[in-house]
């Protein structure tokens, strides 16, 4: 089911298939999630002996508006309130001034 379910493959599906096919799925998914879930990089890609490459990837700076909020509203004193912990913040569309949700009630 890792392979299946993820995908919305009924097992009874699954099952129909080859063996062959059913074995290239499950391999698949096993190198899969050999992958880091930092950075998305397979282990082999750096190997060297596996036909990876030290030099496979490079880092890229991006910057992007909606991460540099997420990072702003996290570093602010509010955040920084104990009861907070645990607290996730989401981008809503629109300007704070104007959001229903956000400003505050009369």
């Amino acid at each position: 089911m890792d392979y299946c379910g993820p995908k919305g493959i009924p097992l009874s599906e699954f099952l129909s298939w080859s063996v062959d096919d059913q074995d290239a799925a499950l391999s698949w998914q096993q190198r899969e999630n050999r992958r880091c879930p930092g950075c998305g990089t397979h282990p082999g890609d750096w190997n060297e002996t596996e036909g990876g490459s030290r030099y496979a990837w490079h880092g890229e700076i991006l910057s992007c508006p909606g991460c540099a909020e997420q990072q702003r509203m996290q570093e602010s004193p509010q955040m920084k309130d104990p009861l907070l912990r645990g607290m996730h913040v989401h981008l809503r569309p629109g300007a704070h001034a104007e959001c229903v949700r956000c400003r505050p009630q009369k």
